[in-house]
């Protein structure tokens, strides 16, 4: 039997049943794990100053494309030092339409034979 991952809910929302806070399983923990990761600040989480994607850094920024690869490298090896539960496949960035920024991370779950799974941050 794969091993069953859970994580709190980050919106820290009320379970009506067990008057507790709602739990996030498996493939949802991951992508809001993940999420986590790519939009925390390094240097933000108390003694682990090196957690984190910086992925803000673009907002006031018109990046070149060697920029955007190199941010892509940064993300990568963020998620893959931060969070042991995923295969890393790719990760994307893009600018949308409307002046916001597109990061798509693909990744496999390393307990499983899933398909490929998706998460998309928009900052």
């Amino acid at each position: 039997m794969a091993t069953r991952f859970t994580d709190i809910d980050f919106l820290l929302t009320k379970n009506d049943l067990t008057n507790d806070v709602n739990v996030k399983y498996d493939g949802n923990a991951i992508s809001q794990s993940i999420k986590n990761i790519i939009l925390t600040t390094q240097k933000e989480k108390l003694f682990s100053q090196f957690f984190g994607g910086n992925a803000y850094d673009l907002v006031f920024d018109s990046p070149s494309d060697l920029d955007l690869r190199i941010k892509e490298s940064f993300l990568a090896a963020a998620i893959t030092n931060d969070e042991p539960r995923v295969n890393l496949q790719s990760i994307n960035i893009v600018d949308s339409e409307e002046g916001r920024w597109l990061i798509s991370v693909l990744y496999n779950q390393t307990n499983s034979n899933n398909l490929t799974q998706n998460v998309i941050v928009t900052i």
